[in-house]
């Protein structure tokens, strides 16, 4: 908690009410995440992965019902081995922060336009790959 905090104006998933829930929802999950993987590039310009779903959201989908005990498991697994965490259950996955690209240069600061990752500038993205290595702490509020 001692280090830098930066805060950017971002678009969130086309459904922006609520936190993700499922697969294909288009909500963005709302909590604390880490990034998981080094940058790579996108046909939004630069894609950052992140640990979604958390140990948080299998532990309340679970409670809930909306996951098997097996997924429940094999995202626990995942997190403990500082692995991605799988994109195959009934979450979801493959989630993370990333740029605009060609296609939406310059909605990311009035419109919610992804399926549920965090979009910003592709400046924005660039500079926060440039400085952000796997285990960086993002926290996601709308």
């Amino acid at each position: 908690e001692g280090g830098a905090r930066l805060t950017w104006r971002v678009a969130l998933g086309r459904a922006a009410e609520g936190s993700k829930r499922e697969a294909g929802d288009q909500r963005t999950p709302v909590g604390d995440y880490k990034i998981a993987g080094p940058a790579r590039r996108s046909r939004f310009h630069r894609f950052l992965p992140i640990d979604y779903p958390s140990r948080a959201d299998a532990e309340l989908a679970r409670a809930e019902g909306r996951i098997p005990e097996r997924d429940y498991r094999r995202i626990r697994s995942a997190h403990a081995r500082a692995a991605l965490p799988p994109a195959d259950t009934r979450l979801g996955g493959g989630l993370g922060l990333h740029g605009e690209g060609a296609r939406w240069r310059g909605d990311s600061a009035d419109l919610d336009w992804t399926d549920g990752c965090v979009a910003m500038s592709d400046a924005e993205i660039d500079f926060l790959a440039a400085r952000s290595a796997p285990g960086t702490p993002v926290r996601i509020r709308p």
